[in-house]
């Protein structure tokens, strides 16, 4: 009972050791740590349905929306742990009014690696899944 109390807790520390770095790494724009912390068939889905799924999928939709947005930056407010999935209520700050304002995360998990991100944030605040399916269609 003990061994699995300790295990449960490590994982729980992991999870949210790497939804920070995965924040730290999408602000430094650095995809090949990226890489290590996605599961291969990771999805990011906002509220519309508009989905990143993949992780060159994932890495090339948010670099798209980072380079049109000239390098919005995602600062944590808060990480809540429960039931294996870490809730990241998040500021996007930019200088552009579409994309600064709040950024809430559901992260699901396989393992340690981040495997499924749901995006939420107010209806007038753009979406790195919503300026990728935006790019698809042009």
């Amino acid at each position: 009972m003990l061994r699995a109390l300790f295990q449960n807790r490590n994982l729980r520390k992991a999870r949210i050791a790497a939804v920070r770095e995965m924040v730290d790494a999408l602000n430094a724009l650095d995809y090949a740590r990226m890489r290590t912390l996605l599961t291969p068939d990771a999805v990011i889905i906002d509220t519309q349905g508009r989905k990143m799924e993949g992780i060159e999928a994932i890495i090339e939709g948010d670099r798209i929306f980072r380079e049109q947005a000239d390098r919005p930056q995602v600062e944590v407010q808060s990480l809540d742990y429960t039931r294996g999935e870490v809730l990241a209520r998040c500021w996007m700050k930019s200088h552009m009014p579409e994309i600064d304002g709040p950024l809430l995360w559901r992260i699901e998990f396989a393992g340690e690696r981040v495997h499924r991100v749901e995006v939420t944030r107010p209806v007038n605040r753009l979406t790195a899944p919503q300026v990728a399916a935006q790019q698809q269609v042009r």
